[in-house]
């Protein structure tokens, strides 16, 4: 059964190449430098740790930061690129947030952005009077602050709950939610809870029209993310959106766990996805996508009752 499921949802499997959201891909000249430089990189140990982050700074943040939001901020920015102005630290950023998962990140955050913004764009059309949408292991919640701006609602009420343990996670998203116009409409509220995944679930009693949930899983076992999807169909409004992430095998693998120290969990999109289905969701309503460096994984799973 596993088997089939898995190949079922290989099947139909896409990879998103939607040009309007400027996807980033490898020139012929970055992929002919890759085959030298991703070997290199993979062969570098522990100890050169120290001698990487020297190298640039927002590397060296990064490294400080793996696997938290600021990390991914500095990703989602390629870098202190706005402040660089000698030439051996324009080297240094090309050469290191130009790296095939560092364009992932970029990519990742596009997509969900964008899955986002056509659910929100429904719902505002439709005829609700209200919508719900709650953002898990928000860290910097950019992509659902971002989709929210860009599909402001005149005459619905919205709520927007971010859950994070970690309370820095929760003041930045506070920080970045307080820097749009949209924020401030009376009939917009947003609650920030510190608490975990497995905690706030199963404590709430409220269901949602859009639950987004990206980054996490690359941190979890199966059997926790099966049961932790579980829990999120049970908090899915009849229609609702359920949005996750994770991350695929790839060829910086090495490179990324050893010398950024950066160790996650690695499954193909319809691995993924079978946890999802497993979970309740039946296959049939389940979008199985990679951005096009196929180093991330979406899925979109949907509840129909």
């Amino acid at each position: 059964m596993t088997h089939h499921i898995e190949k079922t949802l290989k099947q139909k499997t896409k990879v998103i190449k939607h040009k309007h959201l400027k996807l980033e891909q490898n020139s012929p000249v970055r992929a002919f430098f890759n085959l030298f430089l991703i070997p290199v990189l993979n062969s570098l140990p522990i100890k050169s740790r120290g001698l990487i982050k020297k190298s640039n700074k927002a590397v060296g943040d990064i490294v400080d930061n793996a696997t938290n939001h600021k990390a991914l901020e500095i990703l989602y920015h390629n870098g202190y690129k706005k402040d660089i102005k000698k030439m051996y630290e324009k080297i240094s950023n090309a050469v290191w947030l130009n790296t095939n998962n560092s364009k992932a990140v970029r990519n990742r955050l596009k997509i969900v952005n964008h899955e986002i913004s056509s659910r929100l764009k429904e719902l505002v059309a439709s005829d609700k009077e209200e919508i719900s949408i709650v953002s898990i292991a928000a860290g910097s919640a950019r992509a659902v602050i971002e989709a929210l701006e860009a599909n402001v609602a005149k005459d619905k009420k919205i709520s927007v709950t971010f859950i994070d343990k970690s309370d820095s996670a929760l003041e930045y998203s506070k920080n970045l939610l307080s820097t749009k116009e949209f924020s401030k409409l009376p009939h917009y509220s947003f609650k920030w809870i510190s608490d975990t995944v497995n905690g706030f679930l199963d404590k709430n009693t409220e269901k949602f029209d859009i639950v987004e949930m990206v980054g996490l899983m690359d941190y979890f076992e199966d059997d926790r993310a099966r049961t932790i999807f579980q829990k999120i169909n049970n908090n899915l409004k009849q229609e609702g959106v359920f949005i996750t992430a994770n991350i695929n095998d790839n060829s910086e693998k090495k490179f990324v766990t050893k010398a950024i120290g950066w160790p996650m969990i690695y499954r193909s999109a319809e691995h993924i996805g079978r946890l999802v289905h497993e979970a309740g969701f039946p296959h049939t309503d389940i979008e199985v996508y990679y951005e096009p460096l196929k180093i991330h994984s979406i899925i979109i799973a949907r509840r129909k009752s």
